[in-house]
């Protein structure tokens, strides 16, 4: 009799070990789901993803752009992408090829339009001045800009690939199509430098939409 007793109080306190364990097991999984939805709603909030994109698509130098962009009559979200996609806002980046600073401008280019904008005592090494650097980028670019109508695409491409390039291309039937517009990029890195510059565009313009009002 004593040995039944004893068995059966083993299974009580087997049973009873096996209830906890489940008991624990499932507060655990209620607060996890918990944590779970909470982290989600949070992931999803408008304001937090916006912060998030704001450290991506960051406004740096805002006063010289805006002042540029102004001078050149360019939009100053358009400017921050071609910095951003060209140096990550490194004022002292310099490229393979030795463009440098912001906007990542080659020296030729530069002191070409540093002479037309009257620049003083230009020289190269002044590039890596913020200021310096978003002037002349910014009118080198309106110079692009103006010279194909307006077609932000093709300057960018130009700024990238050269305008030389650009000319080839729009006299290329393989490149364009019926009504003479280029519709194909060949070169690889100037293709993705349109892309990467025309998807910022569009981030800085929704971003910062408020501050355009």
């Amino acid at each position: 009799m004593r040995d039944v007793q004893t068995v059966s109080r083993r299974k009580k306190k087997h049973s009873s070990g096996c209830g906890g364990c489940l008991g624990k097991m499932l507060s655990f999984l209620i607060f996890l789901s918990i944590i779970i939805v909470v982290g989600y709603r949070i992931f999803q909030s408008s304001d937090l993803i916006e912060r998030l994109l704001k450290t991506q698509y960051p406004i740096k130098y805002q006063d010289y752009v805006e002042e540029c962009a102004r001078e050149f009559s360019l939009e100053k979200e358009l400017v921050f992408a071609i910095i951003r996609t060209e140096s990550k806002f490194d004022p002292y980046a310099v490229s393979k090829t030795g463009a440098r600073g912001l906007m990542q401008i080659q020296t030729e280019t530069a002191k070409d339009c540093a002479t037309t904008l009257k620049l003083t005592d230009f020289t190269p090494d002044d590039l890596f001045d913020p200021r310096v650097n978003i002037h002349l980028g910014c009118y080198y670019f309106s110079r692009l800009l103006h010279r194909y109508n307006g077609n932000v695409m093709l300057a960018v491409a130009a700024y990238n690939g050269g305008p030389g390039n650009v000319e080839k291309w729009l006299k290329d039937k393989e490149y364009t199509n019926e009504h003479g517009d280029l519709v194909q990029i060949p070169f690889l890195e100037t293709r993705n430098y349109v892309a990467r510059v025309t998807q910022a565009y569009e981030k800085y313009r929704q971003l910062y939409a408020v501050s355009n009002e």
